[in-house]
């Protein structure tokens, strides 16, 4: 499979695959509406609804070319709503989850309830983002930007896996793992360069998978081949990085909106993790981005 290496190629490896049936969660802003409706519109997504009734009357006239190919599950309120949609998903009728216009609180809340959620024992619920940049020819699998604050060794190596199985879906075979820090010396005074040398260990003896582990590496020297060399480090990852590991929440959260904000970047985010891919785009979000995003997580869930 060719590697992905922008999202209008990610568009075209959805065309010809049997629709993604998606649970939209008070999905009525006209942001999170529009990019549901063209994910209905290119034929890769039926939606359930589930939300206030009343709050998609508005939408009828768009939604009615589109019969067979959604429904609308009532929800008293943004509780009862996130509480449907997981059961949906749970009873096999839905094979993802969209956030619309709600908190996200909300929706982790019915995602991670011991009795009714959908994270099984064991697993970590992390935040990926894929994002382009025109100055990088390929797509940055960054992690964890959104859900943990500091990650512990076991946190940090479900993240690579989960960032080397969402590459796989992108035909990315053998990923490059950067594990980010603003030195690339290993130290006791940074406690996370000692948990990259694990990882790294494990890599090396084949734990982790089909990757490629390196690190320390400063971002610049993750994707940037010459900035490397410039500093007299040899790796097999430097300049070619596919999935870029944060030290922490803090880090991840400013490198995140300094490229969306500053920099020409398209996004996609997800959280991983739990049965689904569990889409929760920002309530500010942009339709580019939540279409982006939706895209991602049909790529990611599809039958």
């Amino acid at each position: 499979m060719t590697p992905i290496t922008d999202f209008q190629q990610m568009a075209a490896r959805m065309k010809g695959r049997p629709r993604v049936r998606i649970a939209a969660i008070e999905a009525h802003d006209d942001h999170s509406f529009s990019a549901l409706l063209r994910a209905m519109q290119e034929g890769y997504a039926d939606v359930i609804f589930v939300g206030n009734k009343d709050l998609m009357t508005s939408h009828e006239a768009a939604l009615a070319p589109h019969a067979g190919h959604y429904e609308i599950v009532h929800g008293a309120d943004v509780d009862d709503s996130s509480a449907k949609a997981v059961a949906l998903v749970r009873a096999g009728k839905a094979d993802l989850i969209m956030k619309g216009i709600v908190n996200t609180d909300n929706v982790l809340r019915a995602v991670l309830n011991k009795e009714h959620g959908i994270l099984q024992r064991g697993r970590v619920l992390s935040h990926v983002s894929v994002m382009k940049n025109p100055a990088y020819d390929k797509l940055m699998f960054v992690s964890d930007v959104a859900v943990i604050p500091n990650p512990t060794l076991e946190q940090r190596v479900q993240m690579i896996r989960y960032c080397a199985d969402l590459c796989a879906k992108f035909g990315i075979e053998q990923p490059r793992v950067a594990l980010i820090h603003c030195t690339e010396k290993v130290s006791p005074k940074f406690p996370v360069t000692l948990d990259y040398e694990a990882i790294k260990q494990m890599a090396g003896r084949g734990e982790l998978g089909n990757v490629v582990v390196d690190g320390p590496l400063d971002l610049k020297c993750a994707v940037d081949a010459e900035a490397a060399r410039t500093k007299g480090i040899s790796s097999p990852v430097a300049g070619q990085a596919d999935i870029i590991i944060v030290p922490d929440i803090e880090a991840g959260n400013v490198f995140y909106k300094t490229m969306t904000t500053f920099s020409n970047t398209e996004l996609a985010v997800t959280l991983v993790g739990a049965d689904c891919p569990v889409c929760v785009t920002s309530r500010a979000d942009e339709e580019q981005t939540k279409y982006n995003s939706l895209l991602m997580a049909c790529l990611s869930a599809g039958r």
